[in-house]
């Protein structure tokens, strides 16, 4: 009697511990690709970023957390993307969303729940600009937009750290695609700016 209840314990207790010991699969790192290519030359005096996005500072919005905000890797991709080389005029490229928000996922119920590994949250982030050229006199010349939207899901059982790069590959993700959505929109609209 003994051994027959032992013999239905230890599979469950190895089930148990293969369950709880299963490591969470991490994103492939992407890498910011536009770093390969050469800077948009651009024929103004002035290159200008307007932070008109504030985070709200508290959940369901995060982007707050992440080690490095948003806004602040759009900012830093404005610099890396642009370069003026005109004698007058401003672009300013407005920065109207640089979001990150955090949706709840609903986990498996029941007995089964026990035994499963959820994806518990998924991070929606969202990154709007508009750029716009303008004259000395400050009178607009051109402009356009651009948006890029980018979501990923978490296991229940990663690390803080984990979620850390899950965010940042989140945000790679969406800056090279806004990348190209900025690169194809000013070709069309400010093309006759570009050198």
């Amino acid at each position: 009697m003994f051994v027959k209840s032992l013999t239905r314990i230890i599979p469950f207790a190895l089930l148990l511990n293969l369950t709880g010991c299963s490591e969470p699969k991490m994103p492939e790192p992407m890498g910011l690709t536009y770093l390969t290519q050469a800077p948009l030359k651009v024929d103004v005096a002035h290159i200008e970023v307007v932070k008109k996005f504030k985070s709200k500072n508290q959940r369901p919005h995060v982007e707050h957390e992440f080690p490095v905000p948003p806004i602040a890797m759009v900012q830093q991709w404005v610099h890396d993307r642009f370069l003026a080389v005109g004698k007058s005029g401003t672009m300013t490229v407005t920065i109207e969303d640089a979001s990150v928000v955090e949706v709840v996922l609903k986990g498996t119920k029941g007995f089964k729940g026990l035994f499963t590994i959820d994806q518990s949250e998924r991070y929606d982030a969202n990154v709007a600009l508009k750029i716009e050229v303008t004259d000395d006199a400050g009178t607009s010349t051109g402009f356009t937009n651009a948006s890029a939207k980018g979501s990923k899901s978490v296991s229940e059982n990663m690390t803080l750290g984990q979620r850390r790069k899950v965010w940042m590959n989140l945000m790679e993700k969406v800056l090279n695609n806004l990348d190209g959505e900025v690169e194809r929109n000013v070709q069309t609209h400010l093309g006759k700016f570009l050198k």
